[in-house]
């Protein structure tokens, strides 16, 4: 039996090859990237700004007067017979700065946190304000005068006279040391709203030299033949400037606490020179039989040769002196303290 050929298959159209390749081409291509979506616009930074407070204005220290420190040659200086108070400063701590007026200087522009400037707060103007004065009524005060004179132990007595009659004054302070003798300060002036005014200021042992206040001409003229030296309004002579300070302090208190000074300019028989009074801590005194609390205040030796003066002011004594020491740079010293209280009028 003979082998019969295969049946012929027939091809499929060319029109489905085409189709079927195609397909296949579609299938296997890569798939196009996937979109993103765009990325939003980034926000704007919001910058902040560390806005500085507003400088404080500068403390103005009160003033009391401009003659607080000393004249430079050829300075110009106030007119004379004006009544100005002394120049005080504020403690920082203990010590004070000797600025009498608040700096009118413009600060330096403020810099903020972004580099930029703003315009500075202007600094206040200077400021004067006249310190108020009281002064104690008459009285006559005793002391006891203790230290040592020329080496030798020293006992004596001494008195102050104090008497405010209207618009003038008289004060004495009579000392009496028996290996030296008798000596005496003595001022009279006017008493004014600013205190005391000085005229004529007197030291008499052995003889008198005398300061003379003339008002009108602006000087300070000396009976000792040393040359005359101009007149700062508020100037003091050794006694009063010891009654002015109690004025000063017994009509604000708070006006001078530790550490706070006073500067008057003080003349004595010979000459005139600031003299700087610092405010110590309060320290109370036993007088007669009883507690004084006073105001202590002290004048600093001002070269090598100088004197220390200390000075208590009795609170209860309307700011009166309860004790008065002078050290001399040879270790003299002479120390005066009440030896009994006044009688209340």
């Amino acid at each position: 039996m003979s082998r019969q050929p295969p049946p012929h298959r027939a091809r499929p159209p060319l029109a489905l090859v085409g189709a079927v390749l195609l397909a296949h081409v579609l299938l296997l291509r890569p798939a196009p990237p996937r979109a993103t979506p765009a990325p939003a616009p980034r926000a704007a930074p919001l910058w902040l700004r560390a806005i500085p407070a507003p400088a404080a204005t500068p403390a103005v220290t009160p003033v009391a007067s401009a003659g607080a420190t000393p004249s430079a040659p050829g300075r110009a200086t106030s007119p004379a017979g004006t009544a100005r108070t002394p120049a005080v400063t504020a403690p920082s701590p203990r010590r004070l700065t000797p600025l009498a007026r608040a700096s009118a200087a413009t600060p330096p522009p403020r810099t903020e946190t972004d580099g930029r400037q703003t315009p500075a707060v202007p600094a206040a103007p200077a400021v004067a304000v006249a310190a108020p004065v009281r002064l104690a009524d008459t009285v006559t005060l005793h002391y006891r005068v203790s230290g040592l004179a020329r080496g030798l132990p020293l006992q004596a007595d001494a008195q102050l006279r104090w008497q405010r009659e209207g618009s003038h004054y008289e004060a004495e302070w009579t000392l009496q040391l028996p290996p030296i003798g008798t000596r005496r300060q003595h001022s009279t002036g006017r008493v004014t709203p600013a205190g005391l005014v000085p005229e004529r200021y007197a030291e008499r042992q052995r003889g008198e030299r005398a300061a003379h206040f003339d008002a009108e001409g602006g000087r300070i003229r000396f009976s000792a033949n040393t040359p005359d030296t101009t007149l700062q309004a508020g100037a003091q002579d050794r006694l009063s400037t010891l009654l002015q300070l109690g004025g000063l302090i017994a009509a604000d208190p708070p006006r001078y606490p530790p550490g706070s000074q006073i500067v008057l300019q003080t003349a004595g028989a010979r000459e005139a020179a600031d003299w700087r009074w610092e405010v110590l801590d309060d320290e109370v005194l036993q007088l007669d039989g009883q507690a004084v609390p006073c105001v202590r205040l002290q004048r600093a030796p001002r070269h090598e040769y100088d004197t220390r003066i200390e000075l208590w002011l009795a609170r209860a004594l309307h700011y009166l002196p309860a004790r008065l020491r002078v050290t001399q740079a040879s270790g003299d010293v002479a120390d005066q303290q009440l030896s009994s209280l006044p009688t209340p009028r």
